[in-house]
């Protein structure tokens, strides 16, 4: 079997969640289990309400439940036939919307919500959603089973950014995803959604959708996972920086981490690490575009893979360079300095040590007097802000010195305020002035991702 996961933009209307059963009708011989996330924008919606029953604000959620109410009722109206059907699911989810109103009152009343409340509220999207969507399936003539994900996603306590247990949901989702596929249903669960043992509700966490689709992939041992989007996969740049960007068609999971935590966002790695870790490949497709063949993520980079795959990008970066005074690091300077940082509630993306000194690449802006204070007599602080971090990632810079040598020489080109070759040995970062950032993307992907030049 595989597993299809629909992100929000996958299924925002009637127009798109029909796109997605022509999308999952063309699969149904593989037996795909469908996981959708809630409607787009909709997570946000419950958030804000959640928000104003917390402040006992009741004007404030009334147009939040109007809003959701008529974004739902939209869906089935488009997407679900004959009359009859539409009728009862409309039934349905106008009682869970109510199921919704009487629970944000009971938080607004008593002036709290706890983080379980909370996780209980914000599933009622991908709860709604997933019911949508499996009427809207037999509607296109796809036999479907709506699944409660709470009936065997099995999580931990922590609400909120709860982790999934994948043999406990191995053995629970087994039986009843089995008995779906055996009659020739297709399963339909929302994605985001679990419980504890004792049954209590949690949420996976932000993109925790894709989070349910590689549990669920690994603990029913997939043959695939594909994560369908509104990209056309994982790219060699940012589009909106380099036109000439082009589809990774094979990117490994070290090198996925890499781009993701430098500015790529089309996929968090830890979300589909449970399935990688038993080698299930997973798939990055455009549901706009679904003739495309999109970007898999493997384990390993394997035979023939090529050396570098992508130029990563992002700005809002301050340099901090920390100097000993003496001329010289004690053993201690490193830690103090960082322990200097971290009390100013950052954590370094680069850092870059020598023997006097400690040079430091950061998010956002610092107050250079109060960094001082912090790092300690006989430290000097220079904050230079408006830099941006340009990084080149490809397995082939961790087994090829020649490659990490062509890539240093392209990035001296560019005169980078601090270069760092990453701990997994997968990519070379750089520090460049903000203002420069995207002619360095660009002269970079033209080096080495056009024309052969990688």
């Amino acid at each position: 079997m595989i597993v299809l996961k629909f992100g929000g933009t996958s299924v925002a209307d009637a127009e798109r969640i029909l796109g997605v059963a022509a999308i999952v009708k063309a699969r149904a011989g593989s037996r795909p289990l469908v996981v959708v996330s809630a409607l787009a924008g909709v997570t946000d919606l419950l958030a804000r309400a959640v928000a104003c029953a917390k402040a006992g604000d009741r004007e404030g959620i009334e147009p939040l439940l109007s809003d959701l109410a008529r974004r739902h009722r939209w869906a089935i109206s488009g997407a679900v036939e004959p009359a009859g059907a539409r009728h009862d699911l409309t039934l349905q989810v106008d009682g869970m919307l109510e199921d919704l109103r009487q629970l944000l009152r009971s938080v607004r009343l008593l002036g709290e919500g706890t983080p379980r409340a909370s996780d209980t509220l914000l599933a009622f999207g991908e709860l709604m959603s997933s019911r949508i969507v499996a009427a809207a399936f037999r509607a296109s003539g796809l036999p479907s089973r709506w699944v409660d994900p709470r009936e065997f996603v099995v999580t931990d306590d922590r609400h909120g950014a709860a982790t999934a247990d994948v043999e406990a949901t191995g053995e629970r989702a087994r039986p009843l995803v089995t008995e779906a596929l055996d009659a020739g249903e297709i399963p339909v669960v929302g994605g985001f959604v679990g419980a504890t043992r004792e049954g209590h509700t949690t949420t996976l966490g932000r993109g925790g959708s894709d989070t349910s689709a590689a549990v669920l992939g690994a603990a029913l041992l997939a043959s695939e996972i594909q994560i369908w989007t509104d990209v056309d996969g994982i790219l060699s740049a940012d589009p909106r920086v380099c036109p000439e960007a082009r589809v990774c068609a094979r990117v490994a999971f070290a090198e996925a981490a890499e781009l993701a935590f430098y500015g790529a966002k089309v996929l968090h790695p830890a979300a589909i690490a449970p399935a990688v870790a038993r080698g299930i490949p997973v798939r990055v497709l455009n549901s706009l575009r679904p003739q495309g063949a999109g970007t898999v993520v493997v384990a390993e980079p394997g035979e023939g893979a090529p050396p570098l795959v992508a130029v990563a990008s992002r700005g809002g970066a301050t340099l901090v360079r920390l100097r000993s005074r003496r001329m010289r690091i004690d053993a201690g300077f490193l830690p103090q300095a960082l322990a200097a940082l971290e009390a100013e509630g950052v954590v370094p993306d680069l850092v870059v040590s020598s023997e006097v000194g400690v040079a430091a690449a950061v998010a956002g802006r610092l107050d250079a007097k109060r960094l001082a204070t912090r790092a300690g007599d006989g430290v000097e602080v220079e904050i230079h802000p408006e830099q941006g971090i340009v990084c080149i990632v490809g397995s082939g810079l961790a087994t090829d010195g020649r490659i990490r040598g062509r890539v240093l020489a392209a990035l001296a080109e560019h005169d980078p305020a601090l270069v760092s070759l990453g701990g997994s040995g997968t990519s070379v970062s750089a520090l460049v002035a903000e203002t420069r950032l995207a002619d360095v993307v660009r002269s970079l992907h033209r080096t080495f991702f056009e024309g052969g030049g990688g």
